[in-house]
């Protein structure tokens, strides 16, 4: 069954609003409830829009190797990261988001961290002017600030622990300069992927970032519950851009998909 742009556009921000409350008001880690399954459960389900989206802008056959390789990759990075603490510094994960690959990243991960990419490059390619360094360099800069809400947050839920701490809510910041090299990476990629698109001046439809505007609803107000005052500004302040570009909903999908 097919549903009406007003009404997929009102499930998501229905949907972002019930997280935010949830987050705001509920979401607690120390909890007796298996932690590690509802972790594991709802970075799946949240990452989802994103990906329909995305594949009906890219099609299939480019969209599909895409996901995985930008799915892997932060994979292996993260997990020589644990193993050498480069580029973001020395850290573990803690149980709480489920088995691990390698022994040494949770395998949510790879569905994790992908829709902050795809909503970042989202936001990055309607920024004005031109060139390829708009976008990537953009995408990894929102990339950096959606990091400044989140790495505070799950530092503080114990999903992640940093082995000398940090002077930003306990994060390094040689993290965040990770985050923009890895970014700026990342974002290279889905850029030559398109750049025949991106330079004859389409931008990515809005809801490729839909799972990004979920993921800081949630994060943003369990950083409000916990009283973590600049990661609160910035998550607001992102969450309302991106709520406003996700206002747009699924513009320019029909005539861009491609099979």
């Amino acid at each position: 069954m097919a549903f009406s742009k007003r009404t997929c556009r009102a499930i998501l921000f229905l949907s972002a609003a019930m997280l935010f409350f949830v987050g705001v008001t509920v979401l607690d880690f120390d909890t007796g409830l298996d932690v590690p399954l509802i972790s594991a459960a709802m970075v799946v389900v949240i990452a989802l829009p994103s990906y329909y989206v995305f594949l009906r802008y890219a099609g299939w056959r480019k969209g599909l190797p895409l996901l995985l390789l930008l799915s892997a990759i932060p994979l292996i990075v993260e997990a020589q990261a644990v193993v050498t603490g480069f580029p973001y510094g020395g850290f573990h994960y803690s149980d709480a988001m489920g088995p691990k690959a390698f022994d040494l990243v949770p395998w949510t991960v790879a569905f994790a961290y992908l829709p902050i990419l795809l909503g970042s490059f989202t936001l990055a390619s309607r920024i004005p002017g031109g060139g390829w360094i708009r976008i990537v360099m953009g995408s990894a800069a929102i990339l950096v600030i959606a990091d400044l809400v989140l790495d505070p947050a799950i530092v503080h839920a114990g999903l992640w622990i940093w082995e000398d701490g940090g002077a930003y809510y306990g994060v390094p910041a040689v993290n965040f300069l990770g985050w923009l090299l890895t970014g700026a990476v990342y974002s290279a990629i889905l850029y030559v992927a398109f750049k025949d698109r991106l330079e004859a001046g389409e931008k990515v439809p809005a809801w490729v970032s839909s799972s990004l505007l979920l993921i800081m609803a949630m994060w943003t107000g369990y950083v409000i519950q916990n009283g973590l005052l600049v990661p609160s500004v910035l998550g607001l302040g992102l969450l309302a851009v991106l709520a406003l570009v996700n206002l747009r909903g699924l513009e320019g999908i029909a005539s861009q998909s491609q099979p």
